[in-house]
């Protein structure tokens, strides 16, 4: 924490002296700021000629405006951008944006992915509850991170907006949002045809086709297609894990009339794969010495701890076949069809996604614009993980997400005079599922059960917006916004038990005949704000400082019906900002300096289901929390053909002290413990990406060389801390588990290289990943090393990867 503080003390005094210097070097024209330019388009210097940094357009605040006159820390990739830094999900986001972070893995589907900013997270992004970064597609708010690897292809931009945004976005959110703009259709025919193969079998092809079809129509349609062999062996079936097979295809068709236009839009995306890279980590013995049976489990747990030697192996194999009941009876032959295939299933992950959209402008006059945004979004996302990765049946899960949303938005913009606004309304009506299926300790003697856990789930939203600039003079802008969500989150709860048969609706340490159906209801409305001022210094210098506050809906933990619903998470923050260009724009460098302040902070526990060896993970209100930090985005282009890209984010925070506590029972006795020392989960103190390309001109065309590394800091997943008057066992145990769940910082080397043709219109390109073949951990499971299963797992990350492909295009401009 001293660090980060005097890092703030240095950036601070950075920022100063770096806006007084960028005004004596550049003259004050025109202070207003510019209107906006075409992403593609290159400034030329004043003298010489030589191209400087490119001006990028941003829809950060629902309009359009040069990124350098923007008053809000948001990172900005264009399509160029995004192929050469080779981010080709949305996974790859963490290599070139400061303060965030995202990981796969965990004990569910694959294609759930953890996403935080600025310390801001989500520890369980399941379908009752919303995720703290929020992704657009065209506009149109996509509800669930099951989505969050899908396909990035054919985008026009990639914008990634760090801190509170809940006044102009479709929902409110903590931590920031993702903001996927795809290429829109274009009046010209234009065809671009692509592929990939690589290590690992690996093979891709993609095909963009842009045709226009009547005055002011025309339709884009892209598609892929990418498959793998698994990057992990899985020892025990003989078979590959993690080797997803992908396909993709998206259509736009626009149409632009006098004074309006209308763009409708489709996409859909299905991924399949045999298991999660899962490797076991460490057990507990304890654990297992106080169960029936288990005495000799740490013995057939011992080989197949992980090792560096055996980092790309797992050895997970399924749900153990029931050949008894506790009463000792034959009974696998007697159950339903439907229950005997669910304990033949093997490690599997599927996500099928797909979405339409509809954006209507309407020019009224007079600067008064309208705009609708129509939304459709489904996912369904189902999966069968051996959660510890070996052949001894400590737990396996076979999970399920699924959501249905419609969505509407309606923008009314306008100015009058130096005053500039938009409101509007919103509306989302999302309908879903959840549920889990787990069976426990399958090896002793006498079985256990396969419990259920299973919920429907009906989550509305209403919002009404505001939001307006006032330029108090030519060079100082004043901005306010208030936004008032309404919230209703409805689940049906469903718990199914004995062996997966729902014939029975009963659980063991139920009484017979207990209800398996129960029904709750919960209702939040809150409010969120902007209000910030801005400062255009010079042409180059513009300054800005805001204070925003957001939350985070309330919900309920459909795995663990009993528990009261959690509340929402509020977070507010305040944030300054420089951003600078130098000599000439051969030089930028963006920061922002941030104290955010959560309250009612929404954190994920571990716990056994009482009375039962049945784990369960829940969100509670776990206290309050403060995080701040320091940010830095600098491009430079110091010659003729050189680019050069750096980000840094310093970022520390704490619980406030005494806000965070927990009861447990030592002795038979229930003792208040405070955990307000531990660290957040998922921040990252330090995050840095360095970067270089340098095109090289020829007489038939370009070489282009590309190379970058990104290092991501340690960071905790789930902390503990055990309560006062414990024995020095059960203490060593606890810290045992938080040196485990804290992953280690890790670095990524990656290149590219591509000779652009200039007739034919063909790129050739290599390229490689993780070139230093680094052996990294992206996520840990340790919820139950202290109770529980008692033990801890990893998700490892990708190996070393190399490629090559060909790009042709066709008729483009």
């Amino acid at each position: 924490m001293i660090v980060c503080s005097r890092a703030l003390l240095v950036s601070a005094s950075m920022l100063a002296a770096s806006t007084a210097m960028a005004q004596k070097a550049s003259p004050p024209a025109n202070p207003t700021p510019a209107p906006a330019q075409d992403v593609t388009s290159a400034t030329q210097s004043a003298n010489g000629g030589h191209a400087g940094i490119e001006d990028i357009v941003v829809t950060a605040r629902r309009t359009e405006e040069r990124l350098q006159t923007t008053p809000v820390a948001v990172t900005a990739l264009s399509s160029q951008s995004l192929e050469t830094a080779q981010v080709q999900d949305a996974t790859d986001l963490q290599r070139v944006t400061p303060s965030f972070s995202i990981q796969t893995g965990g004990p569910s589907v694959s294609g759930l992915v953890f996403v935080s900013i600025r310390g801001q997270q989500n520890q369980n992004p399941g379908t009752a509850n919303d995720p703290t970064v929020a992704t657009y597609i065209d506009g149109v708010y996509v509800p669930r991170p099951s989505q969050g690897q899908t396909d990035l292809d054919d985008l026009q931009r990639l914008e990634v907006l760090r801190g509170p945004q809940g006044t102009l976005f479709g929902r409110n959110t903590t931590g920031g949002a993702v903001n996927i703009i795809t290429a829109d259709p274009k009046d010209y025919f234009e065809v671009i045809a692509k592929g990939e193969v690589g290590n690992y079998s690996y093979r891709s092809a993609g095909l963009t086709v842009n045709a226009p079809l009547a005055d002011g129509l025309a339709l884009r349609v892209t598609g892929n297609y990418h498959d793998r062999d698994g990057y992990v062996r899985n020892r025990a079936l003989g078979t590959f894990a993690d080797d997803p097979e992908s396909y993709f295809v998206r259509g736009k068709l626009r149409y632009e009339g006098a004074g309006f236009d209308i763009t409708l839009s489709g996409d859909y995306n299905k991924i399949n794969d045999n298991g999660q890279k899962v490797g076991l980590i460490a057990f507990n013995p304890a654990v297992f010495s106080a169960l029936p049976g288990g005495a000799g489990v740490p013995a057939l747990l011992a080989p197949y701890v992980q090792t560096k030697a055996t980092w790309y192996e797992t050895n997970g194999t399924a749900f153990v076949l029931p050949t008894v009941t506790p009463a000792g009876t034959t009974i696998y032959n007697s159950l339903p069809a439907d229950v005997q295939a669910l304990y033949l299933e093997k490690p599997q992950n599927q996500v099928i996604a797909y979405g339409f959209g509809g954006t209507i402008n309407v020019d009224l006059g007079g600067d008064l614009a309208l705009k609708s945004i129509t939304g459709y979004r489904y996912s369904n996302s189902t999966g069968l993980i051996d959660t510890d990765g070996t052949p001894v049946p400590l737990l396996t899960t076979r999970s399920g997400y699924g959501s249905e949303q419609f969505s509407q938005e309606v923008q009314l913009s306008g100015r009058s005079g130096d005053f500039s606004y938009i409101l509007g309304g919103y509306y989302g009506h999302e309908t879903g599922y959840e549920s889990s299926v787990s069976q426990t300790f399958g090896f002793i003697p006498a079985p256990r059960f396969i419990t259920e856990n299973a919920a429907d789930v009906t989550n509305i939203t209403k919002g009404l917006f505001a939001q307006g600039t006032y330029s108090l003079t030519p060079e100082l802008r004043f901005t306010g916004g208030l936004r008032w969500t309404w919230d209703n989150r409805n689940v049906v709860l469903h718990n199914k038990s004995r062996l997966g048969d729902p014939s029975t609706c009963t659980l063991p340490d139920r009484d017979p005949g207990t209800l398996c159906d129960q029904t709750q209801k919960a209702s939040f409305d809150y409010p969120a704000w902007t209000v910030g001022l801005d400062y255009q210094a010079s042409r180059n210098a513009f300054l800005y400082i805001q204070s925003r506050g957001a939350s985070k809906s309330g919900g309920w933990n459909v795995r663990a019906g009993s528990i009261p619903a959690f509340a929402p998470e509020r977070v507010r923050d305040i944030e300054a900002g420089a951003k600078l260009d130098w000599f000439d724009r051969r030089l930028r460098t963006n920061v922002a300096l941030f104290f955010s302040w959560t309250e009612g902070l929404q954190k994920q526990i571990g716990a056994l289901i009482p009375g039962t060896t049945q784990p369960t993970q829940y969100l509670i209100n776990a206290g309050n929390a403060n995080i701040y930090g320091a940010e830095f985005e600098v491009t430079a282009v110091p010659a003729t053909g050189l680019e050069l890209n750096a980000n840094l984010s310093l970022l520390d925070g704490q619980y406030q002290k005494g806000s965070f506590t927990e009861v447990q029972s030592v002795g038979g006795v229930n003792v208040t413990v405070d955990r307000s020392n531990e660290p957040l989960p998922q921040l990252a103190k330090v995050q840095f990406m360095v970067g270089a390309t340098q095109t090289v001109p020829l007489s038939f065309g370009d070489l282009r060389i590309h190379a970058d590394y990104a290092y991501i800091g340690p960071m905790s997943i789930s902390p503990v801390t055990a309560a006062p008057g414990v024995s020095a066992a059960v203490k060593a145990t606890y810290d045992t588990q938080n040196a485990l769940t804290r992953i280690k910082g890790y670095g990524l080397l990656n290149g590219r290289i591509g000779l652009q043709l200039d007739n034919p219109n063909v790129e050739l390109f290599v390229f490689a990943r993780n070139i230093l073949d680094k052996k990294y951990t992206t996520r840990v499971f340790a919820d139950l090393y202290t109770q529980g299963l008692g033990f801890v797992q990893r998700t490892v990350g990708d190996p070393f990867t190399i490629g090559g492909g060909l790009t042709v295009r066709f008729g483009s401009r």
